[in-house]
């Protein structure tokens, strides 16, 4: 992580690294890490405060807005695939449930065809 005098520059950049982590785990569908950057981004959301969203740089909060918004761009389109693709296999391996449209667990039926195979 780079070092910065400011701090919501340091927070914003912490933000962009954490959303690009779970974009990776998305890719690699790495269980521990999705878990681990959860944890993460949760307690780094709590840090803002709109009474102290000022920057001294303000290019260079741009700069970090843009490329938060493309990381978390980029997880929304996997989390897509990940949830249709890989969710049932990540399920079958961790036990761990998914996140419904509410934002709370819940079980998601496994659909596709069966193939029935005689031998």
């Amino acid at each position: 992580m780079a070092t910065h005098t400011d701090p919501l520059l340091t927070r914003v950049e912490r933000l962009c690294e954490t959303l690009e982590r779970i974009g990776d785990a998305l890719v690699s569908v790495d269980a521990d890490a999705l878990l681990d950057t959860e944890e993460t981004l949760a307690q780094l959301l709590a840090t803002f405060d709109a009474s102290s969203a000022s920057a001294t740089d303000a290019e260079a909060l741009k700069a970090r807005i843009i490329r938060a918004r493309a990381a978390l761009l980029r997880c929304h389109r996997l989390g897509g695939c990940f949830t249709s693709v890989a969710g049932a296999r990540l399920r079958q391996r961790s036990g761990m449930t998914l996140y419904g449209s509410a934002g709370g667990f819940v079980d998601h039926q496994v659909s596709g065809a069966t193939v029935k195979v005689n031998v």
